[in-house]
């Protein structure tokens, strides 16, 4: 009996070790957002030149903080995953697209619009050892030759309680990154004359 209970307690430990070891490392990727369909843009079709973002967080090295103080990190450019995120879902819409690093490199085509935008604040943590949250906050602004057509700043929570693993902090990720993208689509698609 006493073997048992020994082996058991041994077992239990063994399966900890496991399924911590099992757990999300400190380097995530950002994964890019897939898009449902595609449509070719009309000849019609309004152009917009989409500016890399600009990265405002206070800390650009990391993602966010762990339980045990250590960093997320990542080696991707998350204002570029930003950015790439929305031109990827105006061209899958049909409008002609093009990406640029600054704004005298976007504004060369003469584009009817452009969209600029800065990366505020991206942030995971670790709740606990199965429960993460991911926050982001993006302002954004489209301009055509004349003016401002839209500025605004937009936010997204988001959170799960799942087996850690780094795909679950990916996946969490992405699904903030579409809170993001989706109305900034939407704005943008109803200001846009298409």
């Amino acid at each position: 009996m006493k073997n048992i209970r020994t082996l058991s307690i041994l077992g239990t430990v063994l399966c900890l070790l496991l399924l911590a070891s099992c757990g999300p490392s400190n380097t995530v990727r950002l994964l890019p957002l897939k898009q449902d369909a595609s449509v070719l843009p009309a000849p019609t079709s309004s152009t917009i030149s989409i500016v890399q973002f600009a990265d405002k967080r206070a800390d650009r090295s990391s993602l966010g903080l762990r339980r045990d103080q250590s960093y997320f990190t990542t080696i991707d450019s998350a204002p570029k995953w930003l950015s790439e995120a929305i031109a990827d879902k105006l061209s899958a819409n049909g409008y002609k697209v093009t990406y640029a690093k600054s704004i005298s490199e976007g504004a060369k085509g003469a584009p009817d619009y452009i969209l600029t935008g800065s990366l505020e604040s991206l942030n995971i943590k670790e709740q606990s050892a199965t429960s993460f949250e991911v926050s982001m906050r993006v302002k954004y602004v489209l301009s055509n030759k004349e003016k401002k057509v839209v500025l605004e700043t937009l936010t997204a929570n988001q959170s799960r309680t799942t087996l850690p693993s780094n795909s679950a902090i990916e996946s969490l990720l992405q699904n903030t990154l579409a809170d993001i993208v989706n109305p900034m689509y939407d704005k943008v698609h109803s200001a846009v004359k298409h």
